[in-house]
């Protein structure tokens, strides 16, 4: 079974209190949708840092890989109007 956690600091406790009164929401409902948003909001953050760091892997190995033949330029690609050759 898990202990009750007791909230020694009377600013924080005022703080639960008043997020439960403003949400319609028990203190234990309240307290949990702030701990699960916040870890929900760290795991986020922590995955999209995790995807940042891939692409910079990504970046890095297609920079590293040599320059070959002939580099395409925008008259390569596009003809006078904008439009895809």
């Amino acid at each position: 079974m898990t202990k009750p956690i007791q909230i020694r600091k009377e600013d924080v406790a005022s703080d639960i209190r008043r997020l439960a009164t403003l949400t319609g929401e028990s203190i234990t409902d309240a307290v949990a949708e702030a701990v699960r948003e916040k870890l929900d909001r760290i795991e986020s953050d922590r995955g999209l840092a995790d995807r940042r760091r891939r692409v910079r892997e990504l970046v890095a190995s297609f920079a590293a890989l040599p320059k070959t033949g002939h580099r395409l330029t925008d008259d390569d690609l596009y003809d006078d109007y904008g439009l895809p050759k």
